[in-house]
């Protein structure tokens, strides 16, 4: 017979067909009992074997051989990977069985061959098969029809919630956390007798995941939605402690994340520690039968908290949990349910199993009370029964007149035909209306459990109330609020504070250089090479900060940047550094005139130009500076800015120095406050083709203003040799004789024990201590700091400010 049909329908036909195979057949749990079908053929096999917690191990090639030939005809290895993993304690949050041998480890090695190990149902596993002789759940046919198997377990405690389950089908998933029993049982008994409680008053009961190797979870958010919709993820940390031992510093990680190799982690964080050079010493497993320890030397002088973090971050020291709670629902649908269905699900499952045990019982006593009737009004006229029996021809002619004379039925006239004649004493006979009357008891309890529901569910809370009291156990997973923890790290948690210098060259170059790297000399030393330089580069600008700070660069075109400092990539001595454009998105014309390190947004700045014009802007004002900059200072023609200060208090007086020798000092109060826009006012008149070069913000403790000039010449000078003027005036004498000194290239305050770190034109640098250069008159050249090669000439310097 042939069948003609469009391959397109018998394709879509075979796949859904498939599809559901896998998604009933394999990939998914079931409601109830929480199982997979290769999990409950393997529980059921055991169950049938009698390999029970207080029996004998058996060989788990032998129960994967039961499984394989009566239920599961899937081959040896996918039975015995579950198996294995139904015996990992870091696997499940409670055992289903109970292994003896090489069953892998928390490194993921694999376990040995099932030959070599051996298989017992775990106790908690009984827990689920019992009363399943009892009729209480339906039974199908295997695969080839020669026998029966469960359709699902009778599942007395909440396995599916209690242990979780994880699959892959086919277009869907699930992946469900374990949680804790004691709060699971909590959680069903308060949604028995309130079967209208909310989400949130269920998580008042059951707080979130408990999983098997501890950890932390961070945030609740994730685990509401996740109890709310089916859907939801959530951030699960290991446990992390420090150590201080004789000047040795660890830091101690005793639990990791559900589903993490330790093996792994330990792999990756020794990558992660090389390739971004953080400083840990040695890293060592530790674990042993007590429990897990990975120890992480590291330098005794070194923040924790940052390397902690950076683990976090780069690391499966921290990991994302993203559950979806999808189940075969009673009705053999893939469905999602939120946390309250998946609860209200085993309730009825329990409700169907308990009323069907009791429907069973009732028969039982129900046809042995029926028995013991017969019996009973058989002892009160033995002589004529037994005259009855001993004048029939056999055993059926003596049924049938027991029954005819005495109104026994068939199955009371062949109890008492089978009874013993030592069964007719006056102590047995009492012994039989016991047992009848306990018979009655019995079925009057197991008779309000068929005609009562609120019987039945009372009886579910009695029996999971027995499950915690055997089986419940503390939590061992910590459930952090954000504000205990936070996940979103900033980055600046992730980056040690260092003191660095940041240079910036004439065409554009931009570098930053940890601090360490320069030692200290002498007065008069050469220096060390700083940077190397293109052909006509020279460094133009070098201020001393931080890596947490922030800088603000000032532009040609009277517009501010903003960067992060620990944005700069960090560079050697002898490198040049990176385009400044890389950076930030200024136009070609644009140049770097000055840069300005910040904290915080508060207070002023104090702007000075080259044509010397002056004005304060409030700092709050350039909070909100975008990629494409802000404006900061209108200028005049061919004018530009030289610096711009962070003003401390009213109290100061700003100092400006000129190219040719000329300084002013006045009291910042004499500028009012303007905006960002605002060109300013005078602060000094200047001389024929004379310009501003640097300025400096005084308090009334400093104590000498530090010249240096561009032919390596320099001077400290008491700052009352400086008299405070009035803004706007020509000012006076900062130095005797440019022509030999060479002309001023900045100024500074300074109180005698900072270090000066000198730049050069060629790109040298010098790292000297201020304490060693001469102090001075007003008008004095000053001494030698430095010896300049041919051609070459100081840049730019930045004092590094020390304590007084």
């Amino acid at each position: 017979m042939e069948i003609y049909r469009s391959l397109e329908e018998e394709l879509k036909e075979s796949y859904l067909s498939y599809s559901m195979s896998v998604i009933i057949g394999r990939a998914i749990p079931d409601v109830r009992d929480g199982l997979k079908p290769v999990q409950r053929r393997i529980l059921y096999s055991m169950y049938e074997l009698g390999v029970n917690h207080n029996k004998p191990f058996k060989k788990s090639a032998r129960i994967v051989g039961e499984v394989m030939g009566k239920y599961h005809p899937h081959g040896d290895a996918a039975i015995y990977d579950t198996l294995v993993r139904m015996a990992q304690d870091w696997s499940m949050r409670y055992k289903l069985v109970e292994g003896q041998g090489n069953f892998g480890s928390i490194d993921r090695d694999p376990p040995a061959a099932m030959r070599y190990t051996e298989a017992r149902l775990h106790r908690i596993a009984e827990e689920l098969l019992e009363d399943i002789d009892k009729d209480t759940v339906n039974m199908m046919d295997n695969f080839d029809g020669s026998l029966k198997e469960p359709e699902v377990l009778p599942a007395k405690f909440p396995n599916l919630l209690a242990n979780g389950s994880s699959g892959i089908a086919v277009g869907m998933t699930t992946n469900i956390p374990p949680h804790n029993i004691k709060e699971l049982v909590d959680g069903l008994i308060a949604l028995i007798k309130n079967p209208d409680i909310s989400i949130e008053e269920l998580i008042t009961y059951i707080p979130g995941p408990d999983f098997p190797t501890g950890g932390e979870i961070i945030g609740k958010s994730g685990i509401r939605e996740m109890y709310a919709t089916g859907k939801g993820s959530f951030i699960v940390r290991g446990k992390v402690n420090v150590e201080e031992k004789k000047r040795k510093k660890s830091i101690v990680i005793t639990e990791i994340p559900y589903s993490v190799s330790k093996a792994d982690l330990i792999k990756k964080i020794v990558e992660y520690a090389e390739r971004s050079n953080l400083p840990i010493k040695d890293i060592r497993d530790e674990s042993d039968k007590e429990g897990l320890r990975i120890v992480i030397e590291i330098p005794s002088d070194t923040n924790e908290e940052i390397i902690i973090n950076n683990l976090y971050k780069h690391t499966q020291l921290q990991t994302s949990f993203h559950a979806q709670l999808l189940v075969i629902d009673k009705d053999k649908r893939p469905t999602l349910m939120s946390l309250k269905e998946l609860m209200w699900a085993f309730i009825q499952h329990r409700f169907e199993v308990v009323r069907r045990r009791a429907q069973f019982y009732y028969k039982q006593y129900s046809k042995r009370a029926h028995i013991l009737e017969g019996l009973i009004k058989a002892s009160r006229s033995i002589d004529t029964i037994i005259s009855v029996i001993r004048s029939s021809e056999d055993q059926n002619s003596a049924i049938k007149e027991l029954i005819e004379m005495f109104q026994f039925t068939k199955e009371q006239a062949k109890a008492i035909v089978d009874l013993r004649l030592g069964k007719l004493t006056k102590l047995e006979l009492s012994n039989l209306i016991k047992e009848y009357e306990d018979m009655i008891q019995k079925m009057k309890i197991e008779k309000e459990l068929i005609e009562y529901d609120q019987k039945v569910y009372e009886k579910i809370i009695e029996e999971l109330t027995e499950i915690k009291n055997k089986f419940g156990d503390d939590r061992k997973t910590v459930i952090l609020s954000k504000e205990e923890a936070t996940t979103e790290f900033n980055q600046l948690e992730l980056i040690p504070d260092k003191e660095v210098v940041i240079s910036l060259t004439k065409k554009g170059y931009l570098k930053m250089m940890d601090l360490s790297e320069f030692r200290t000399q002498k007065r008069g030393g050469k220096g060390v090479t700083g940077g190397s330089l293109m052909n006509d580069d020279v460094i133009m600008e070098v201020i001393y900060t931080h890596l947490h700070g922030k800088t603000l660069f000032f532009t040609s075109l009277g517009k501010v940047y903003i960067l992060n400092n620990y944005e700069i990539e960090k560079n050697s001595r002898t490198s040049k550094g990176k385009q400044i454009a890389r950076y930030i998105n200024i136009d070609e014309k644009e140049k770097i005139l000055t840069m300005l390190s910040v904290d915080n947004f508060e207070g002023e700045l104090f702007f000075v130009t080259k044509f010397g014009k002056v004005k304060r802007t409030k700092l709050s004002e350039f909070k909100n500076i975008n990629s494409r900059g802000m404006r900061a200072i209108t200028f005049d023609k061919n004018d530009s800015l030289v610096s711009v200060l962070k003003i401390e208090n009213e109290q100061q007086t700003i100092f400006i120095a000129t190219k040719n020798g000329m300084s002013i000092r006045f009291p910042i109060k004499e500028v009012r406050t303007m905006g960002r826009t605002a060109m300013g006012v005078t602060g000094i008149k200047l001389h024929k083709n004379d310009y501003v070069v640097s300025s400096s913000l005084l308090t009334g403790n400093d104590k000498y203003i530090l010249t240096v000039t561009n032919l390596g010449f320099g001077k400290r000078t008491e700052v009352s040799q400086y008299r405070i003027q009035k803004r706007a005036g020509s000012g006076i004498k900062n130095i005797s004789d440019i022509g030999k000194a060479g002309t001023i290239v900045g100024v500074s305050y300074v109180n005698g024990n900072e270090d000066m770190m000198i730049f050069t034109k060629h790109g040298m640098t010098l790292k000297i201590n201020v304490s060693g250069i001469s102090i001075l008159g007003r008008v004095t050249k000053g001494v030698k700091l430095v010896n300049l090669s041919e051609g070459d000439e100081i840049a730019d310097f930045a004092v590094i400010k020390g304590d007084e």
